[in-house]
């Protein structure tokens, strides 16, 4: 059953062998040094060391539903008390499980600290749709939700939505607001509202606004207008059209949230018009959005993303995840070095922003794809040695400790990344690199076994 995950775990899988690989499947180039040894650097008990913090710092948290007491999730409001954005970064996105919990720390800091929007790695207009959704209880959020990226096409994600709605009917004066942060699928809805905020707002230039707009409108289902707009072997006069648009935006008097609307134009057609995905372009943007939305409104965030985009991470290299969304299609390989969004609402918020790591250490994701636990060098996998079936470790003090625990919080390490792409036949490549567990993340929420998401009604 969901969330009565064993504690047993199987044994380590050392993955194909190859000669770029070391003899634990990891692969050579990011080979780890133990965290702890003598003085010739022999391996000692670091990870006994590490495994007996575990143990004893760990608190058990429910994962089963997101309904119920949040009493275990006490930790989060120390945490959390002075945040202005929370990431809540999940290492896969096709575990009941993990949803689960990422819904069960939005609702604590909803209820209890007073965060009051969710920022999704989604289509900015199909947050639009989510978001007339949450405010006004009008559309369907099951089909809502079939617009969105397939990650999010879950029963537990439609549980979070209709959490999200039945609190904004008690609280028709504080309601909670839901932004989508990509670009990638931008709709009509854009379109539309950024012409409305023009005839309202400066009447006289609707009509220049609409002349450089009906060229780019989206005509059919999104994905035929993506393959048309790619084949284009000339993609630069739109280009340029969608950034006139954004400019004369910018000049008008008008809401801000026009420019929005208009910045998700440009940016669309700027990230489609690339043979392979600027992730540079996104990692900013995601960033940019949620501290845009923060400052305009005063809104606390909570942001769902994935380890790779959503733990502050400063240089962070995935091959996972960092073809990304633009081309789904392209051979999965390594990704450029970034600064992802996580890592630049760091920079931006210092403390103000906590990243929470949600990680697991075997089990069965999308579509019942079996998982192994991770291999020895990445830096989660000693969470799969301790603890209970699923909890919450709050690393921020832990940090500065001088033995093993310390090195091991500091050692930067590959940490498990598994999304829709995933191939088990290399389960060592599906990681981000470039951090290590006390740098990338302020506090883990850990499950030993994972069962896959359950599918929309």
């Amino acid at each position: 059953m969901p969330g009565t995950a064993s504690t047993s775990r199987p044994a380590r899988s050392p993955g194909p062998r190859s000669a770029d690989r070391s003899p634990d499947g990891c692969p050579a180039a990011v080979r780890l040094p133990s965290v702890g040894g003598d003085e010739r650097g022999t391996p000692m008990t670091s990870e006994k060391t590490v495994a007996g913090w575990i143990a004893g710092a760990a608190r058990p948290v429910r994962a089963g539903t997101a309904d119920g007491p949040r009493t275990d999730l006490e930790p989060l409001r120390d945490a959390a008390r002075d945040a202005a954005v929370v990431a809540v970064a999940t290492a896969t996105r096709g575990a009941h499980e993990q949803f689960v919990l990422q819904d069960r720390a939005f609702r604590f800091l909803v209820e209890e600290l007073g965060f009051r929007t969710l920022a999704l790695e989604e289509d900015w207009t199909t947050g639009l749709r989510l978001d007339a959704y949450a405010r006004t209880g009008r559309d369907d959020p099951a089909e809502a939700l079939r617009d969105a990226w397939l990650p999010w096409q879950t029963a537990e994600i439609l549980d979070a939505l209709r959490w999200i709605r039945s609190f904004n009917e008690r609280h028709p004066d504080d309601p909670v607001r839901i932004i989508g942060l990509d670009f990638h699928a931008t709709r009509e809805a854009a379109y539309d509202a950024v012409e409305e905020h023009v005839r309202r707002g400066a009447p006289g230039r609707a009509a220049e606004l609409a002349g450089l707009l009906a060229p780019l409108r989206p005509s059919g289902p999104i994905d035929e207008h993506v393959a048309r707009y790619r084949a284009l072997p000339d993609k630069q006069p739109l280009i340029e059209r969608a950034e006139r648009a954004l400019a004369l935006v910018r000049s008008l008097p008008v809401d801000p949230l026009a420019v929005r609307h208009a910045q998700a134009i440009a940016d669309f057609h700027h990230l489609h018009a690339m043979p392979v995905l600027d992730i540079e372009r996104v990692e900013a943007r995601f960033a940019e959005s949620i501290l845009w939305w923060h400052e305009q409104t005063g809104a606390k965030v909570v942001y769902w993303g994935g380890t790779a985009h959503a733990s502050a991470g400063e240089a962070v290299l995935n091959g996972e995840l960092a073809r990304g969304k633009a081309s789904r299609d392209a051979a999965p390989g390594p990704g450029p070095t970034r600064t992802n969004a996580g890592g630049r609402l760091r920079r931006r918020l210092g403390a103000r922003f906590v990243p929470i790591g949600l990680t697991f250490d075997h089990g069965a994701v999308h579509g019942g794809v079996s998982v192994p636990s991770p291999p020895a060098a990445f830096g989660d996998a000693v969470l799969g040695t301790a603890g209970p079936p699923h909890y919450l470790l709050d690393l921020r003090e832990a940090r500065t400790r001088t033995d093993g625990v310390g090195a091991w919080l500091r050692a930067p390490a590959p940490v498990r990344v598994i999304g829709p792409g995933y191939r088990p036949g290399d389960d060592a490549g599906h990681n981000v690199q470039g951090g290590a567990p006390g740098t990338l993340f302020d506090v883990l929420i850990h499950s030993q076994e994972v069962t896959p998401a359950r599918p929309l009604p």
